[in-house]
């Protein structure tokens, strides 16, 4: 009779628990989220969380720091000195996300906390894309970057292009190593994502939608060769693009997200990766988004007004331009509300001299500046 009780037991918990999968899937939210739980490593990696060896290089985090995954812990103890290149390429990327949207109503506002971006994650909006492309991207440029720089003892320069590349130009040098940082990045970033619901595959469509422009905006670089600084012959290299390029490109995909529903078309349980043809657009019009294009599921919240349920701060004391009609205008920043003006004394270097050799003078010009500021 025990064993009977036990198996109804076992029984109606297995039910519980397809059935919170089932409205996971439908609703494309989990009970626990711990996507971009590994951003925290921007405020808390710090000297006392790092293992250092005797040429003070950076080696792994200490085990109990606890917002990475078991996972994350181990591929930083593989690769020594690829903490820093993470830190690096998050502050880049959370540098950059400010400035492409300081002028809009939502100004990706982050906090010293270890949820840096707020709940902002915890939604599927566009703005949501964009955080987890820009983070996955800067992962990709640092890493390939660093190890181009021989700052990570696993990886070196890509050496794969050699020999003749055209009538007058070979292959040389040091080229980023752009495929060792998708590589990483794919396995240390995506490897905080859980689940097989809408938000698990959006998440992770624009993670790789980040390391993907990292990769296609890949430049050729070339140093000349000959007698007297003729270009006889030139040995040429790829270089990583500047991350602004990248913020730009993904600014623009943000702009153009397609919003997307689950397509059940069966589960590739062999596969821990999400199919990228499970994601379809919302609109049948549309077309299938592309590797490269950001992608969403919901609506972005009212950003104009403060809103601690969604983690929304409004729009209130922020800078207005009075004369433009665009998104950074009062009229459109302000949200209607209007603005007050205020004048500020602003003090400036100005009239700056270069003395031979080797110092610049400059005087201090203090002038008044008229400030708008949303009510």
């Amino acid at each position: 009779m025990w064993s009977d009780i036990m198996r109804v037991l076992a029984l109606l918990l297995a039910v519980k628990a397809a059935c919170v999968l089932l409205v996971s899937s439908l609703t494309g939210t989990v009970a626990v989220n711990n996507s971009g739980r590994w951003w925290g490593i921007v405020n808390v990696a710090s000297s006392g969380n790092l293992l250092t060896n005797s040429k003070n290089v950076q080696l792994a985090l200490d085990p109990s720091l606890a917002l990475l995954s078991r996972r994350q812990r181990k591929l930083i103890r593989l690769n020594p000195g690829i903490l820093h290149a993470i830190a690096a390429g998050l502050h880049t990327a959370i540098k950059e996300c400010k400035w492409q949207f300081r002028n809009r109503r939502w100004n990706c506002p982050t906090t010293h906390s270890p949820n840096v971006f707020g709940k902002i994650v915890n939604r599927g909006c566009r703005e949501t894309a964009f955080v987890f492309a820009i983070t996955s991207a800067g992962v990709t440029h640092a890493v390939a970057r660093s190890c181009s720089e021989g700052a990570i003892e696993s990886c070196t320069c890509d050496y794969r292009r050699r020999g003749p590349g055209g009538p007058d130009w070979h292959w040389g040098g040091c080229s980023d190593n752009v495929d060792f940082g998708r590589m990483f990045g794919r396995e240390f970033v995506d490897s905080s994502e859980r689940g097989r619901d809408l938000r698990y595959l959006t998440n992770l469509h624009n993670n790789e939608a980040g390391r993907m422009t990292v990769a296609s905006e890949m430049q050729q670089e070339c140093k000349c060769h000959g007698m007297s600084g003729s270009c006889t012959v030139r040995t040429c290299w790829m270089r990583l693009p500047s991350f602004r390029v990248v913020g730009d490109y993904l600014k623009d995909r943000f702009d153009g997200a397609s919003r997307v529903i689950y397509a059940n078309k069966g589960s590739n349980r062999a596969s821990h990766r999400a199919d990228p043809r499970h994601l379809e657009p919302e609109n049948p019009a549309h077309k299938l988004p592309s590797a490269r294009d950001l992608v969403y599921y919901e609506k972005s919240p009212n950003f104009c007004s403060y809103n601690g349920k969604t983690g929304t701060h409004g729009t209130s004391g922020r800078t207005c331009n009075s004369s433009s009609p665009a998104l950074d205008g009062c009229e459109l920043l302000c949200c209607g509300r209007g603005y007050k003006t205020r004048l500020e004394q602003v003090t400036e270097r100005c009239h700056c001299t270069f003395h031979w050799c080797c110092h610049v003078s400059c005087l201090n010009c203090t002038s008044t500046q008229t400030v708008h500021q949303c009510l």
